[in-house]
């Protein structure tokens, strides 16, 4: 059969192949009416990049636009070079930066902010099971009470998961006086011989909920008591709190023998010593820590830190920097806590009234001892209702 006009010689002979339309003295098709008449057409004689495939070639030619991507890359390594033109950053927001970034500046934070940022990542650390703090001293007034206070609502701010604080001081113990009072009076013995507490909002209404989001149980001393709160009573209501709190503080009372005080180390993980800036507070820190030492404690002697509080706007009897030489010696960190009028008041602590000096010297002291909470799993994959909020 005779090839028909257009057709491939090289392809086979019984394939109709229409007549390629002859192009107009080698411009191309006719101009179409508005088009650009300044383009340069190929010739059909021309020929740019790889060769044109033959008839025989099997695979569809590439087009000219496509010859210069690589297909060397994975889609991982070409998403891997996406890049955005402009990378977003945190603004300042304080000092002579923030003022100019109002004005249409677009700076970063300062080193302050920086650190602000990173101390509060630390305070974040994350807990993979129920931790305890106990704040102690042998020495009665030197602002254990407070200390939990503070350091429980910071915990309680910066914190995603559910923080507690514990009032197992057995005799007079006023920690709801300085977080809010609960509006029925309800106590930690109240929790403890409640039934059906499976639930978190069971527990919770046993609580008092401060401005900074902690959850606070009274004590249950009295004027009216009878009996004082005991060790069974407070480990009850510890194992209680454990399966819907992650991280609880609690302030003790000022004798390590007696029953709750003795529950309370031996149940937590570390401890803060909390002392003023005097001969008598810092005496009791001392004592206190010699005795855990001696009484096969060493574990929490190693893992204490020293809050030294400000109680008086005057300068203190005792210079700041012997007292933290002092703990220095002994390989325990120590934190400031400034005097503060809001502190000095002794009603509830509220941090939008604290100073801004104080605020920080909390966070630092939270910053501290969330650096030492443990890395691993140690209790495995918590329970769906524990150190959640809800």
């Amino acid at each position: 059969m005779a090839a028909y006009p257009g057709a491939d010689p090289a392809g086979p002979a019984n394939v109709y192949l229409p007549p390629r339309p002859r192009p107009q003295a080698g411009y191309g098709p006719p101009p179409v009416p508005g088009a650009r008449t300044d383009l340069i057409v190929r010739q059909p004689n021309q020929q740019s990049g790889p060769a044109a495939p033959t008839s025989g070639d099997l695979a569809p030619a590439v087009p000219d636009h496509a010859a210069g991507l690589s297909i060397a890359l994975t889609p991982a390594e070409l998403l891997g070079q996406l890049t955005p033109n402009r990378s977003a950053h945190l603004r300042s927001t304080t000092g002579m930066r923030g003022a100019l970034n109002k004005v249409g500046f677009n700076l970063g934070l300062s080193p302050d902010e920086q650190r602000t940022e990173q101390r509060r990542a630390r305070i974040r650390r994350q807990l993979t099971s129920a931790y305890q703090i106990a704040v102690v001293n042998v020495k009665g007034g030197v602002g254990r009470t407070t200390t939990v206070a503070g350091l429980g609502s910071i915990f309680a701010a910066f914190r995603p998961d559910r923080v507690a604080a514990v009032d197992a001081n057995p005799d007079f113990g006023d920690l709801s006086g300085r977080t809010g009072r609960h509006q029925y009076g309800l106590t930690l013995r109240d929790l403890v011989q409640a039934r059906g507490l499976d639930s978190f909002a069971a527990v919770q209404s046993f609580t008092t909920i401060n401005n900074a989001d902690l959850a606070v149980v009274a004590s249950p001393w009295s004027s009216t008591a009878i009996e004082s709160l005991s060790g069974r009573e407070y480990l009850a209501a510890a194992d209680v709190l454990r399966r819907h709190f992650n991280l609880m503080l609690i302030d003790c009372g000022t004798g390590l023998l007696d029953s709750a005080t003795a529950g309370v180390l031996q149940t937590s993980h570390a401890i803060v010593l909390a002392t003023p800036a005097t001969v008598r507070g810092v005496t009791g820190a001392v004592a206190t820590l010699e005795w855990l030492d001696s009484h096969g404690m060493h574990r929490l002697a190693a893992e204490s830190i020293i809050a030294i509080t400000h109680q008086y706007p005057m300068k203190p009897t005792v210079a700041i920097e012997r007292i933290e030489e002092l703990f220095a010696a002994a390989h325990r960190p120590s934190v400031v806590i400034p005097y503060d009028d809001h502190l000095a008041e002794g009603g509830e602590i509220d941090l939008r009234l604290l100073e801004k000096e104080t605020v920080l010297a909390f966070e630092e002291l939270a910053a501290t001892l969330a650096d030492c909470f443990p890395s691993h799993m140690t209790g495995g994959i918590a329970h769906a209702d524990r150190g959640g909020r809800p």
